[in-house]
């Protein structure tokens, strides 16, 4: 299962509004990582009460424990994007604060990339769209990933 079926538009219109809203064409700001991270976890947070509500499989919107090797293995998945993940996972603590993770995320392309290469390899295209990510469950296995890493930055 990979699309939500009957998944609030509400949910869907928040998400790509806050993308809207916050879309600085790469000038970020002191402030804008963390922002970022507390959107989605929040986001996350009630869309999954909703998820829950609805009887829904919990299996399908876990984190993910790491990248998938498959969207590591398409020819899109560059040096520096390794690079980035390596630093997430093997020096967390180069990150001075959540802000720091947060705008480093979307910096370094790690967040958009992920989107754009797991929407081909998983054949899900709603999951490379801002509109609609939010309805693949996807969306959860990789925020929730960012959402680890960001709790356990938390508790550095």
């Amino acid at each position: 299962m990979t699309i939500i079926q009957n998944f609030p538009l509400i949910f869907l219109d928040s998400h790509a509004r806050w993308h809207r809203q916050h879309m600085n064409m790469g000038q970020l700001r002191s402030g804008d990582g963390v922002e970022f991270l507390s959107f989605h976890r929040n986001f996350i947070k009630v869309a999954l009460e909703w998820y829950s509500n609805e009887g829904l499989n919990p299996r399908f919107v876990e984190p993910w424990r790491s990248i998938p090797s498959a969207i590591k293995r398409h020819p899109e998945w560059t040096r520096e994007l390794q690079d980035a993940e390596n630093r997430i996972v093997r020096n967390l603590s180069s990150f001075n604060s959540s802000d720091g993770l947060g705008r480093f995320l979307q910096t370094s392309s790690l967040h958009d990339t992920i989107h754009v290469i797991g929407s081909e390899v998983f054949n899900e295209p709603d999951f490379g769209r801002i509109s609609r990510a939010p309805r693949s469950t996807l969306f959860y296995n990789w925020h929730g990933l960012i959402d680890t890493w960001w709790k356990q930055l938390e508790r550095l």
